[in-house]
């Protein structure tokens, strides 16, 4: 049986060929504008420890009265635990900021949340999302850092400094605050339960019911938290809302939905009584786009990256996530998918990009950073044990120590496998600038971009060596 099923997911694997590489281009960086700037894992006995999984975080923080800023990464932890192939371990996720007056590769520790000496329950199991925002109840400026855990969890500090980092707000329920957007004077949060993906008793209650609640918005003004949205705006299929962004007066946001495909609605408009209007239905081009992932706003119009069925990447083959981008009189067009106004194709032409992981425009060009499942496919391949215990056949204990084929890890070794970078002048013409994530291939995606002192920095998500942070070289 685990040999049928090993061999079924290498046929699915087989038409997977090196479709791309780096292009030259009129403009924009090129992959010899890079440098790492993050040893892997932040630093080797850090790691060691706490496993440092990925820069899952980013953002660029100038508290008020400061001269200067500097780029904040928050972690996830012990991701292969999540993912099963690991023993359970305490989680102690971080935040740091990037230092390069202390070193050129410094990342100082502002948040250690094994200081903060909670239970497993109450303690944060990593930092999914970071925003700036100016209160509008008392017009101080925070970062705030949106957690993840069985606790889910809303931390900030008003100058970024070790020892001033203080949880503003909690709730008694697993999940994480994914997605953060300013939108008309409030800060807006989505709640979603990604437990439930990998955990029964996390998707269930104790009736064996599907939880819900999942589907959440929320919105602060610095001193209170409220509920916006909590029905999936109506649709029980609607299990999470992945991304939020603001765009032309309303609030935009993506949905998961792994029945009927990925929705996009908008909602607190210039008419606050006015009800939210779906604007995307069925996946956008593909109804295997199960997720909108991100949201990013450039030249007028609103890019939104897809997630592929995740279903389907397991059993039918490797399915690459679509891009689309909606006008102001919320007109979609495919930027990377069927019929797409370029030519691009889904995934950008690579099949194992599964994810539209990160947007961001740096000095006039948009840059796309993507997730490569071929690099985790490779690893289920040589644990078997993962796949059947995925499949409700076999015990737990063979997910950490199950290893048969490893000549499979062949597949890691494809020139293509790694998240992959793209970049393009009018979100219409794309160039390749790395399909390899910069030569490691375990760095499996551009988990976070941002622009900042006028440098590109992007945060890897790598499970297997530590994550990495890499930016562009600063300019002479």
């Amino acid at each position: 049986m685990r040999l049928t099923i090993c061999l079924l997911l290498i046929l699915c694997l087989m038409p997977l060929a090196c479709l791309r590489s780096p292009e030259p281009a009129p403009g924009g960086l090129a992959p010899s504008d890079f440098e790492q700037v993050a040893p892997n894992g932040f630093d080797a006995e850090d790691h060691a420890a706490d496993k440092n999984d990925y820069a899952w975080s980013m953002e660029y923080f100038v508290p008020d009265g400061a001269e200067t800023g500097y780029v904040y990464v928050g972690t996830w932890n012990r991701v292969q635990q999540w993912k099963g192939f690991q023993e359970h371990q305490p989680v102690y996720p971080e935040i740091r900021r990037y230092r390069p007056d202390m070193a050129p590769a410094a990342w100082e520790r502002v948040l250690d949340t094994r200081d903060l000496q909670l239970a497993d329950h109450d303690r944060p199991h990593g930092f999914r999302s970071m925003k700036v925002y100016r209160n509008q109840c008392d017009g101080k400026q925070y970062l705030y850092a949106g957690g993840r855990g069985e606790t889910t969890s809303l931390w900030r500090s008003e100058t970024g400094e070790p020892g001033t980092w203080q949880e503003f707000w909690q709730e008694d329920q697993e999940g994480s605050i994914r997605g953060m957007a300013v939108h008309r004077g409030l800060l807006y949060m989505s709640f979603y339960n990604d437990y439930a993906m990998v955990s029964k008793a996390a998707a269930e209650d104790s009736a064996g019911k599907a939880k819900e609640g999942s589907a959440v918005i929320l919105a602060t003004d610095g001193r209170d938290v409220w509920t916006v949205m909590n029905d999936g705006f109506g649709n029980s299929n609607n299990v999470g809302i992945f991304t939020l962004e603001s765009f032309n007066g309303w609030l935009y946001a993506g949905t998961h939905n792994p029945l009927q495909g990925a929705q996009v609605w908008k909602l607190a408009g210039p008419d606050p009584a006015a009800p939210p209007v779906r604007v995307m239905e069925g996946g956008g081009p593909r109804w295997l786009n199960e997720a909108a992932m991100t949201m990013h706003v450039f030249q007028d119009h609103l890019y939104v990256g897809m997630q592929a069925s995740f279903i389907f990447r397991m059993i039918g083959g490797l399915k690459a996530a679509d891009l689309v981008r909606f006008d102001t009189e919320d007109r979609m067009e495919v930027i990377a998918g069927p019929h797409s106004l370029g030519g691009e194709k889904s995934g950008f032409g690579e099949p194992g990009n599964a994810y539209i992981w990160s947007m961001c425009e740096h000095d006039g060009w948009f840059y796309v950073g993507t997730y490569d499942i071929v690099t985790g496919l490779s690893y289920m391949l040589s644990h078997p044990g993962y796949i059947l215990n995925m499949m409700g056949i076999g015990g737990k204990e063979e997910t950490s120590t199950a290893k048969v084929l490893t000549t499979i890890d062949l597949v890691r070794l494809k020139p293509n496998a790694g998240g992959d970078l793209y970049k393009s002048k009018d979100g219409v013409h794309w160039y390749c600038i790395t399909t390899d994530a910069f030569g490691n291939h375990n760095n499996y995606g551009v988990r976070t971009i941002k622009s900042a002192n006028g440098r590109l920095f992007m945060g890897m998500a790598n499970p297997y060596d530590g994550l990495e942070v890499w930016a562009s070289r600063e300019r002479p």
